[in-house]
């Protein structure tokens, strides 16, 4: 019988399931409010689950969103996953991901939940 034994430790994330209809104003009010209880609870390590979401945001919409990431709190120190399944040929969140790395921010979509786990918890410095 062959046998892999891992130890894998965990360290603490801030997760939050998101679910409706997301825009522009919605996604900068969730993403001001995360950072408020990340500063306060002195996390740097966010997962946001919104494959249970839609939104109707444009190319222009995302764009704005990834410029104003530091204006909302995040910092490029914190590593930020979206897991997302986009509902039409947008995907958002792989958009926001190529517009937020070229800014210098850790942020990554993903579509499953133990890679975005995966990425979150190691201590692997993150791709930029």
């Amino acid at each position: 019988m062959a046998c892999d034994i891992r130890i894998i430790p965990v360290k603490e994330f801030l997760r939050t399931d998101i679910s409706g209809v997301i825009d522009l104003r919605a996604s900068r009010e969730l993403l001001g409010d995360l950072m408020t209880v990340c500063l306060h609870k002195k996390m740097d390590r966010i997962l946001i689950d919104s494959r249970e979401a839609s939104s109707n945001a444009s190319t222009t919409d995302v764009w704005t969103l990834a410029n104003d990431l530091g204006r909302l709190g995040v910092s490029r120190e914190y590593r930020v996953a979206i897991l997302n399944l986009p509902k039409d040929d947008f995907d958002r969140g792989a958009f926001l991901e190529l517009c937020a790395s070229n800014r210098g921010y850790q942020l990554r979509a993903f579509r499953d939940f133990e890679e975005a786990f995966k990425w979150l918890t190691s201590d692997e410095t993150a791709e930029v």
